[in-house]
C-alpha cells in the first residue's frame, strides 16, 4: 500500500535505496560525464556523497525526522564530491530546512513539494553561473511538477510521481539544451543521478523493493545515451579550460563573504558551486591557480578539508595500464613528519606510515596509493601534500604535529577509505593547537600552555610535541607546571619533532 507520508523509517529507506541505485548506475553515469569537464567521475561522486548520508544516519542514530534530516544534510555537505555531489547535498539541506521550519512531523505531499522546491532553489543559488541542460534543470523541473500536483490536491504518491515524470522529461531535454551534451549525444550525468535518487523515493512511497532497473529494463535516458557516448578520456573530447578541480569546506563564513568569494572565484575559473549555510559551506571550483582559489577561501572564512585534483592526471590515470595500477595499494595513509621521534610515535600507532623525506616530491609520490590520506605535521608539509597529483585520489588532513598524533591513534587501516578520512578529520577538528616557532624563552612557553588550557576549560588531554631544539629538562618543566595547576589533566609527550617548530601544544 502506498505511503501517505514520509516518516523517519521511510526517509532511511529512501537514502539506502538511493545509495544502492547510485552504486548500480555509477559506471554508466561516469561514462556519460562530459560536462562541465569530461573527467568521468560523476557517478562515483554522487555515490560517495550518498554513502556518507547513510553513514551520518547510522552514526547519529536519530530518534526523530528532524534530527535525522539535520544529520543527513551535514553529512552530505561535508562529504560532497565534485560539482554534482555539492548540488545533490542541497537536496538534503532542502529536506532539513523544511522539516526544521515545520516541526518533526512526517512529510506529507505539500511538505514534500516544498522540499523539492527548496532543494532546487538552494542548488540554483549555489552555482555562480548556471547554464541550461544540467542537473539544475532537472531539479527545477521536478520541483515545479511536484508543486503543481500538490496545489491540485494530489496525495504523496501522486506528488512524487509528478516530480519523477518532470525530472525524467527534463533529463531527456538536456541532450538538446546543452551544446556539449548535444555534440556528445548524451544526457547530463548529474541530472541522471538526481533522477535516480527521485526514483528511489518513488519506489519507497509505492512500497516496492529492489533496484530501479534491471538488464531487462534499461531506462530511456540510458538507452538514448548509449548510442552517442564519447570516450571521456579521449584527447579530442577534452575542451580547453582550467587544469585543476579545487574543493574545500569553509567555516565561519557569512552570506556577504560567500558572495565576495563567488566573485573572486569567478575571476579565477569556472564550475563554481558554493553550497551550505549557517556558517558552513562546501566550495567547488575549476581553476589554473590553485593557491589563489585557496587564498580566496581564507578571505571568506576558515577553509579546511582540501581536495585538489588535476584533470590531466585523471586522464593519465584512466589510460594507465593495469600493471601500473596494480602496483599501487588501494588505500594508503601517510604522515609527513620532520623528526625521528614523531616518526616513531606514528609508527607505534599502526594507523599511518611516517614519511620524513616529504620535501622530495618524487620520493613522496612513489609512496602514494590509489587513494591516499596524507596527515601533515606543519603548514610546510601541508603545502607539499597539496601539490600532489597523480593516478590516485589524495586527501590532506592537519597542519600540526598534534593533529597527526590525534588522527593516527584513531585510524584503523582496515576500514574503508571514506571512514578512515572521516575519523581522521573528526579527530583533528576536536584539537586546538599552537605551534611555537623560534625560542621565546621558558616563561613564554609556559604562558602559551596556560593560555591554551584557559581557552578550553573542558580540556581532558594536553599533548606536548617537542622539537629537537627543546631540551628534555625544559619539557619536563612544562609538564611539572601543568601537573601542579591541573592534577587531573592527562598529558601526552612526544620528543624529536625535528626543527620545524620548537614546541607544538594541543588540547582536546
Amino acid at each position: 500500500m502506498p505511503l501517505a507520508e514520509l516518516d523517519l523509517a521511510a526517509l532511511r529507506r529512501w537514502v539506502i535505496s538511493a545509495r544502492a541505485d547510485l552504486d548500480a548506475y555509477a559506471e554508466a553515469l561516469n561514462a556519460l560525464n562530459v560536462f562541465p569537464v569530461p573527467d568521468g567521475d560523476t557517478g562515483s561522486n554522487l555515490l560517495m556523497t550518498m554513502r556518507d548520508a547513510v553513514d551520518a544516519l547510522d552514526d547519529e542514530a536519530p530518534e526523530d525526522i528532524r534530527t535525522a534530516t539535520a544529520a543527513m544534510a551535514r553529512g552530505m555537505l561535508v562529504a560532497a564530491r565534485g560539482n554534482s555531489g555539492v548540488i545533490l547535498s542541497q537536496l538534503a539541506r532542502g529536506v532539513a530546512e523544511v522539516v526544521s521550519a515545520a516541526g518533526p512531523q512526517p512529510l506529507g505531499p505539500e511538505r514534500l513539494a516544498a522540499v523539492l522546491t527548496r532543494a532546487a532553489e538552494l542548488a540554483q543559488d549555489g552555482v555562480a553561473a548556471p547554464v541550461p541542460g544540467t542537473i539544475l534543470t532537472v531539479a527545477a523541473a521536478a520541483a515545479e511538477a511536484a508543486h503543481r500536483a500538490s496545489d491540485a490536491g494530489a496525495d504523496l504518491e501522486q506528488v512524487v510521481g509528478s516530480a519523477v515524470d518532470g525530472a525524467r522529461e527534463a533529463l531527456l531535454r538536456t541532450r538538446t539544451e546543452n551544446d556539449v551534451l548535444r555534440r556528445a549525444g548524451v544526457v547530463d550525468a548529474g541530472g541522471a543521478g538526481y533522477l535516480v535518487v527521485l526514483e528511489a523515493l518513488q519506489r519507497v512511497v509505492h512500497g516496492e523493493g529492489g533496484l530501479a532497473t534491471t538488464e531487462a529494463s534499461i531506462p530511456e535516458w540510458l538507452r538514448l545515451s548509449r548510442t552517442g557516448q564519447v570516450d571521456a578520456c579521449s584527447a579530442d573530447s577534452v575542451p580547453g579550460g582550467p587544469s585543476y578541480e579545487v574543493m574545500y569546506l569553509l567555516d565561519g563564513a557569512t552570506p556577504e563573504t560567500v558572495a565576495t568569494l563567488k566573485a573572486a572565484l569567478g575571476a579565477l575559473g569556472d564550475s563554481i558551486v558554493v553550497a551550505g549555510g549557517d556558517g558552513e559551506y562546501s566550495v567547488h571550483v575549476h581553476v589554473d591557480d590553485v593557491s589563489a582559489a585557496l587564498n580566496a577561501g581564507v578571505e571568506a572564512g576558515r577553509p579546511h578539508r582540501f581536495r585538489i585534483t588535476r584533470f590531466a592526471d585523471q586522464d593519465a590515470g584512466a589510460r594507465a595500464g593495469a600493471d601500473q595500477a596494480a602496483a599501487r595499494p588501494q588505500v594508503c595513509v601517510l604522515a609527513l613528519v620532520s623528526g625521528a621521534g614523531m616518526a616513531q610515535q606514528v609508527r607505534a600507532t599502526g594507523g599511518a606510515t611516517p614519511v620524513q623525506d616529504w620535501r622530495e616530491p618524487q620520493a613522496l609520490r612513489r609512496l602514494l596509493g590509489r587513494r591516499t590520506l596524507v596527515l601533515c605535521t606543519s603548514p610546510q608539509a601541508r603545502a607539499a601534500a597539496q601539490t600532489l597529483t597523480g593516478e590516485c585520489e589524495v586527501r590532506v588532513v592537519g597542519d600540526s604535529a598534534v593533529d597527526v598524533a590525534a588522527a593516527a591513534v584513531v585510524i584503523d587501516p582496515g576500514d574503508d577509505f571514506e571512514r578512515i578520512c572521516r575519523v581522521a578529520e573528526e579527530a583533528v577538528d576536536d584539537v586546538h593547537s599552537v605551534r611555537v616557532v623560534g625560542d621565546p624563552g621558558q616563561d613564554a612557553l609556559m604562558h602559551e600552555v596556560s593560555d591554551l588550557l584557559d581557552d578550553d576549560s573542558a580540556a581532558e588531554l594536553l599533548t606536548l610535541v617537542a622539537g629537537d631544539a627543546l631540551s628534555d629538562e625544559r619539557l619536563a618543566g612544562l609538564v611539572a607546571m601543568v601537573r601542579a595547576e591541573r592534577p587531573h589533566l592527562d598529558i601526552a609527550q612526544v620528543t624529536g619533532d625535528g626543527d620545524d617548530a620548537l614546541l607544538t601544544i594541543g588540547v582536546e
